[in-house]
């Protein structure tokens, strides 16, 4: 009810035919284009060239290669320099908006919020169930054997070290604790080795 109420606020202030996200990120679009020059290969398709990139529009499949207006359903700034370079030439109003996906439009957000949801009594207001039988949650039992205390390792790791035993023919030693060949203790290896002679 509460999130109904804060976007049929937001629709109430919004103007224009598009949800302020797509308002805001088409303007940002726009501001990008000038550097674009069009080129039309009489068909369906253009190729846009920037001072960066190279892309090419379908116009009929509303689709680039740069793939930003196939994902979001907003045309992209290559698009945009082709659809203003329909205008300019007299076959197309140049209006972007039409060109955004549906799913943008004001009219598909009103839609999407036209419900209502109703408001819900306290429990203490609730008709006691008439249900017979009364749902318990499942016996825990404890399992056989010891549990285990490592971890259980991803298949990315188990991958690697079984690349690592076909390259040299050895287990992997990563995470292991050296042992000193002097005093058979943990944590050293010889060189560091503070104790007695063994040898």
């Amino acid at each position: 009810m509460k999130r109904n109420l804060v976007v049929h606020k937001l629709i109430a202030k919004s103007k224009g035919p598009l949800t302020p996200y797509a308002t805001e990120a088409l303007d940002k679009i726009k501001q990008e284009v000038a550097e674009y020059t069009v080129i039309f290969n009489s068909i369906s398709k253009y190729q846009v060239n920037g001072p960066r990139d190279n892309k090419v529009v379908n116009l009929v499949e509303k689709s680039c290669t740069c793939r930003r207006w196939d994902l979001t359903g907003i045309p992209c700034k290559h698009a945009v320099a082709c659809i203003w370079n329909l205008a300019l030439h007299g076959k197309d109003d140049g209006v972007l908006e039409k060109w955004v996906d549906k799913s943008y439009w004001m009219q598909t957000w009103k839609d999407v919020y036209s419900h209502v949801i109703d408001p819900v009594d306290g429990q203490d207001l609730w008709t006691p169930s008439t249900c017979p039988t009364k749902l318990l949650p499942p016996k825990h039992h404890k399992q056989i054997g010891r549990p285990k205390k490592k971890r259980k390792k991803s298949a990315v790791e188990i991958t690697e070290l079984t690349q690592h035993m076909e390259s040299s023919g050895k287990m992997s030693r990563n995470g292991e604790t050296v042992e000193c060949s002097k005093c058979k203790r943990r944590g050293h290896n010889r060189r560091s080795c503070k104790g007695t002679d063994v040898e």
